[in-house]
């Protein structure tokens, strides 16, 4: 039982093009009653053998990351987990980043705001300009995209932003979309926006890549329009 929670809330190392050599810690890991995670001292516990056991290993990590398919900042002690990560990333891999990577972040409270301070970036997605184009992409109630919008506009941390542009069912690249997409980034103020085009994977909706020209035009526009940050087309 105990092997198989560790093999939950630990994954890795691993490599990939974006992170590099990496281990990924995933806080929301069900516990044995429903609707209950595994608590703050069994995450950090388990995430602190397997950093400690890597870096006394030789093991060089470029980067931490704290994600899931259940979304991480639910987590009720969320921010004593990051703090946590953080110190121990601090004392055993000074040079690796620790990023949280969230999809549809629970940044309500107090303490989950201040939770992101622990983090040297912070990865969140924002690719729609209305609500309706946000619920086809997401399946999320509309409501929730200005949620997620006054959230973001309010966090004061590293924010790495992706958008991923796409036609067909669902179509996020035209004018008056990418317009309105452009101000909505551009009242969230993050640090870096990573701007791409492949078919979505999570929904049943059917959809295309945009054509590269369209996808320059789109990154052309957001260069313009978003002072203060760096905007980036990644190939897929």
């Amino acid at each position: 039982m105990l092997t198989a929670v560790v093999d939950e809330v630990i994954k890795g190392p691993e490599a990939d093009a974006r992170f590099g050599k990496h281990l990924t810690v995933v806080p929301t890991v069900q516990a044995s009653r429903a609707g209950r995670y595994q608590t703050q001292a069994v995450i950090v516990t388990t995430a602190a053998r397997r950093i400690i056991d890597l870096s006394k290993g030789g093991d060089k990590l470029a980067n931490i990351l704290v994600r899931g398919t259940i979304e991480p900042t639910l987590h009720p002690d969320f921010r004593q987990i990051s703090e946590n990560l953080r110190e121990l990333c601090h004392k055993w891999y000074p040079r690796a980043s620790l990023n949280l990577i969230t999809v549809n972040p629970n940044f309500d409270s107090p303490d989950s705001r201040a939770a992101l301070h622990a983090y040297h970036k912070v990865w969140v997605r924002l690719e729609a300009g209305t609500q309706k184009t946000f619920t086809a992409m997401t399946g999320q109630p509309g409501k929730n995209f200005k949620d997620l919008v006054d959230v973001l506009s309010g966090v004061e941390t590293n924010l790495i932003m992706d958008a991923n542009f796409v036609r067909g069912d669902v179509d996020n690249s035209t004018d008056s979309e990418v317009k309105a997409w452009v101000k909505y980034v551009s009242a969230v103020k993050p640090t870096q926006l990573l701007i791409s085009s492949r078919a979505l994977a999570d929904t049943d909706k059917k959809t295309k890549p945009v054509t590269k020209t369209r996808l320059t035009e789109i990154f052309e526009l957001a260069s313009e329009k978003l002072e203060g940050t760096a905007v980036e087309l990644v190939d897929n």
